[in-house]
């Protein structure tokens, strides 16, 4: 009885029995929910199967053909082959955030994700075929990159550590991009500007200061434009083999720090003859930047009359948010998304997306997403106060975005991605009826209405340079239609470049829009009725979100006034200007100059390999694609040793090792764990197998265990006596005895998610606890050991037992999180849970815990109890409210325990301890050390928080026996209560250091105690 109780009360120590199966599921932690089931089939082609769920679609067949082109081009790099290699294709962006295949939330800013364990490339349509085209490109490269590594013997997943960020993805965007880029050269002219272009030590030691997508594209166009394309495999591989510095070395016969000079060179080279030596000159009034805003300012749109603007902005800090701000004052009077983040909306998309002021500028018009789906969010923003008025699920349109009101109030505009293809369609306000207003394979985007309501503009890909059949996508062209009639016309202006975001102009006489047209991202304006172009802005840099398609300006309706992010010294800030503020100057409208977008070195370029196959399209017939239906399968994705050995001595030979296996069908949607262990003998095999089924929005899974425990105590007899053929003999005996106890489970789990932010768990268990006691007995004669022989102790074995355990646990959190914990939002757990079997016993649980983030301080509260009930409620180990995660400064190991016994104005440890326990705290939260706008010094390193806290809690056997009192007394359970500080220290990720000093209100015997412990988290 006694052993028993012993196992199940150190099981009790580590947490199993007090929050028993929540491995499978965080103790908090916010949801990935599938809210919908697909019903997936491959779509195969000579190099890939393509799993998706859109049926036999024009989509689907052109997406084939891109996949087939894409393997051309890279394998004239990599000259590498891959075979049948999973793409797992999802309609729309919403659809992707619910795969399975890749663990974790999925950010909207996501465009696609290769998983390396098995290729699987993974991707959504977006929201045009070109922005599609280009993630399929860069998702390739990954498969090349993960298949380089795979099938190469001296190499493998781990050597991807040896290559620095910035060489993966730029390479990446240089593969499906090429060497001409407006975005990337952008940056580059800013980095010149600014005096700040990095090295390749900078780069890789500052991923977050040098974003690696744009400066590793522009350092691999350099590269290649030496060198040749010819030299990206051989580097890649020799820096996965040796690391950067040896691969550089060796190719090139540099040093890396004479690499980086040569690429600072050259980028000042290419962008000096581009750049006035002037610093950037805004037209008209700064409105937000990061000196009184965010370091990210989006994204303006601007109210019919120029009073008010929205803007997206992280001028929180911790979290990205929709800011409406009264441009005179230039203060930002409310944040939209408090309201958005009460409910159910999992999401918005501030990457490609605005909102629109209804034509009275009371309401606001937004795309979120809740459920799987994009949501029209309508909220009423007059007065102090933002309140949800409408969520609306346009059926049919499963995702959508800008939504643009008509200047009569009574109507949506927006664009809509459905299987594949994206159109436009207004949605009625008053009879909630949607009319789709173009059905073609062409993306049309960005449409905007013209001030009678009769006429809107977009971008499409409409034009002689765009070939479905191939498919070839072009430019961007600016487009019209006569809402009524819906004829469509191309205006005839930059018809070689991109041109972006039209807008009407008050009058409805002209239309402005973006373009590179001159090879800058500059604002330009067309007359309908001359047919001529005007360049209104004239930047080094230029007015651009943080993608292509990001809107970046608006045009208030009613005073032609114009708001609009401007991209300077790595940052964007939000400025505002009259129309007669632009310099406005008349340029062709056949303008066609990239010279200011061509990345280093330039123009004189070596044999370009890369450039010229983004122009091929070799011929794929569609007799060489096969379709079949989808069925799971278990495939091996990793197995892994935890080390093997094996040992000899005189009291035996012995051996100790294991492995793990991972398995999964190709969408993740089934796994299966399995752990093969082995320590010592044959009995000292142990293992495990754990399922886990993700296919619906109910997630459950299982799991068997046979894990066997051993310890051994010893002792010598130094008289005893062997029995021979010659009689008894005086030997001395080496006892060994060793106890193994055999820990069989089998078990249940399950999640239901409600939303992100809630979910119900469920689970259930029944361990088996057996045991094998045995004796070895090894004699001595003198300093030889004559004999040995092994026992088994049957007769003092305890009998085998059995624990049972289920719960079922209501689970909320929102929140935001900091450098070492939560800053805001709300975490909640609710439980309930019954032991079974060997013990009756009933617990319940009630965590809750709710932070409030006022810059630059965090405020948190937390109050937990915890509570067993039933017969054996004080048989297991008791709980102790002076842990340093519940009270602090009343540790165990804080007390001279000899003295204590004797002393009996010192608080009595028996009063702390209990089978229930209520704790409360409250924190003051100060980001001490790390990122420059969170924290009070800088650090990119050292990442800390100064906490001041107020704790206090109990615990009893009998509620009964509980006194609230201050001072303790001698036959009762009091509360106890401290206060004091603590550094919480950021250990890399994986967990959070703490030390403290805390004044214990309730001891006699010290002023104030210090403690060290290590948390997982910050609660």
């Amino acid at each position: 009885m006694y052993l028993r109780r012993l196992i199940v009360n150190l099981l009790v120590i580590v947490g199993f029995l007090v929050i028993p199966l929540t491995s499978f599921s965080q103790y908090f932690g916010q949801n990935k929910v599938n809210y919908e089931q697909f019903d997936f089939e491959i779509y195969e082609t000579p190099h890939f199967q393509i799993y998706n769920y859109l049926g036999p679609n024009d989509a689907i067949q052109r997406l084939g053909r891109q996949s087939e082109y894409w393997y051309d081009r890279h394998y004239a790099i990599f000259r590498d082959t891959v075979t049948r290699n999973p793409l797992i294709v999802y309609n729309n962006h919403p659809d992707f955030q619910q795969t399975t295949v890749i663990g974790g939330q999925i950010g909207v800013g996501t465009g696609g994700v290769t998983e390396a364990l098995r290729k699987r490339a993974v991707i959504p349509f977006m929201i045009s075929n070109r922005e599609t085209d280009h993630v399929l490109g860069h998702e390739m490269v990954h498969v090349f990159q993960y298949n380089m590594v795979k099938s190469n013997d001296t190499l493998g997943l781990q050597s991807l550590q040896n290559i620095p960020l910035w060489m993966i993805e730029g390479m990446a965007e240089y593969l499906s991009i090429g060497p001409v880029d407006n975005k990337t050269a952008m940056w580059m002219r800013d980095a010149i500007i600014h005096d700040d272009v990095p090295s390749i030590k900078q780069m890789t030691r500052k991923p977050n200061e040098y974003f690696p997508y744009r400066y590793g594209h522009a350092f691999w166009s350099f590269v290649t434009g030496i060198w040749g394309d010819a030299m990206i495999e051989p580097v890649l591989q020799t820096t996965a083999k040796y690391g950067l510095g040896r691969a550089v070395d060796s190719l090139f016969g540099l040093t890396t720090d004479s690499l980086s000079s040569l690429w600072q060179k050259s980028v000042k080279n290419t962008y000096d003859p581009h750049i006035n030596k002037d610093t950037i000159q805004p037209v008209g009034r700064t409105m937000f930047t990061p000196e009184n805003s965010g370091e990210l300012n989006l994204s303006p749109v601007l109210g019919p009359n120029g009073k008010y603007m929205t803007f997206i902005s992280n001028k929180n800090v911790i979290s990205i948010d929709i800011m409406m701000a009264n441009t005179e004052k230039k203060k930002v009077i409310k944040q939209l998304t408090s309201a958005v983040r009460q409910g159910d909306i999992d999401s918005y998309n501030y990457i490609e997306s605005a909102g629109s002021f209804s034509p009275d500028g009371d309401q606001y018009a937004m795309s979120t997403v809740a459920k799987g789906r994009n949501r029209l969010l309508i909220a009423n923003i007059e007065g102090d106060d933002v309140d949800v008025t409408d969520e609306i699920e346009l059926k049919g349109i499963e995702a959508f975005d800008n939504p643009e009101w008509s200047p009569d109030g009574n109507k949506i505009l927006l664009t809509g991605l459905v299987d594949g293809k994206s159109d436009l369609y207004i949605y009625n306000v008053d009879t909630e009826k949607i009319r789709q207003l173009t059905d073609d394979p062409y993306s049309d985007l960005q449409a905007t209405w013209s001030p009678d309501g009769k006429e809107i503009a977009f971008i499409s890909e409409r034009g002689p340079d765009t070939d479905l059949e191939t498919p070839t996508y072009g430019k961007y062209r600016l487009t019209t239609m006569d809402v009524e009639t819906g004829e469509i016309e191309l205006l005839p202006v930059f018809p070689q470049s991109d041109n972006l975001s039209p807008q009407y102009s008050p009058d409805g006489e002209s239309v402005y829009f973006l373009s590179h047209a001159d090879g800058y991202r500059n604002l330009y304006e067309y007359e309908f009725e001359t047919g001529d172009v005007y360049r209104l802005s004239d930047f080094v840099t230029g007015i651009s979100g943080i993608t292509d398609l990001a809107p970046a300006y608006s045009v208030a309706s009613e005073t032609g006034e114009i708001a609009y992010t401007l991209y300077g010294e790595d940052r964007y800030s939000v400025y505002m200007a009259e129309p007669e503020e632009f310099n406005r100057v008349k340029v062709d409208k056949n303008l066609a100059d990239n010279s200011a977008s061509v990345l280093p070195p330039g123009r004189g370029r070596v044999l370009n390999i890369v450039g010229n196959n983004l122009e091929r399209y070799p011929s794929t017939p569609d007799t060489s694609f096969n379709r079949e239906s989808y069925k799971p399968k278990f495939q091996l994705d990793y197995i892994g040793s935890t080390g093997v050995g094996v040992g000899s001595s005189q009291f035996g030979t012995y051996a100790s090792g294991g492995v793990t296996a991972l398995w999964s069908d190709v969408l993740k949607e089934h796994q299966l764990i399995t752990n093969l262990q082995v320590q010592g003998e044959i009995y000292d095999i142990g293992g495990y197998v754990q399922y886990m089924n993700q296919e619906s929005r109910l997630n459950w899974g299982g799991s068997v265990s046979h894990i066997p425990y051993r310890y051994s105590y010893y002792a010598f007899n130094p008289r005893d006596s062997l029995e021979t053929d010659d009689g008894k003999i005086p030997v001395s005996n080496f006892i060994i005895r060793q106890t193994r106890i055999f820990h069989d489970q089998v078990s249940l789990f399950g999640r239901y998610p409600l939303s992100k932010k809630l979910r119900f768990e469920a689970g259930a268990s029944l361990s088996r606890y057996s045991y094998m006691i045995q004796e070895i007995n090894n004699y001595y004669y003198g300093n030889l050991m004559i004999d040995r022989n092994k026992d088994r102790l049957k007769q003092q074995e305890p009998d085998p037992f059995y624990v049972g355990n289920a719960y079922m646990a209501y689970v909320g959190d929102n929140t935001n999180f900091g450098i070492t914990g939560p800053l805001d939002g709300y975490r909640f757990r609710f439980q309930a849970g019954k032991m079974y079997a060997s013990y009756d016993i009933y617990t319940t649980q009630a965590d809750y815990r709710n932070y409030y983030y006022q810059n630059p301080f965090s405020f948190g509260i937390r109050a937990l109890h915890y509570a067993r009930y039933g017969p054996d409620a004080n048989e297991l180990y008791p709980l102790y409210v002076g842990d340093h995660y519940y009270v602090r400064g009343y540790s165990y190991n804080s007390y001279n325990t000899q003295s204590q016994s004797y002393n009996p104005n010192y608080l009595n440890l028996n009063s702390m301890v209990g089978s229930k326990m209520g704790v409360i705290n409250a924190e003051v939260r100060l980001p001490f050390s790390g990122p420059e706008r969170l924290t009070f010094i800088q650090s990119k390193y050292f990442f800390t928080t100064l906490v001041g806290f107020v704790d206090g809690g109990f615990a009893t056997e009998d509620y009964s026996n509980l006194a609230f009192s201050w001072e303790p007394t001698p036959d009762e359970n009091t509360p106890i209560f401290s206060t004091g500080l603590a550094l919480r220290i950021n250990l890399f990720g994986y967990a959070v250091l703490e030390p403290y000093a805390a004044i214990p209100f309730q001891r006699d015997d010290k002023d104030i105690t210090f403690g060290l412990f290590i948390r997982g988290g910050g609660w």
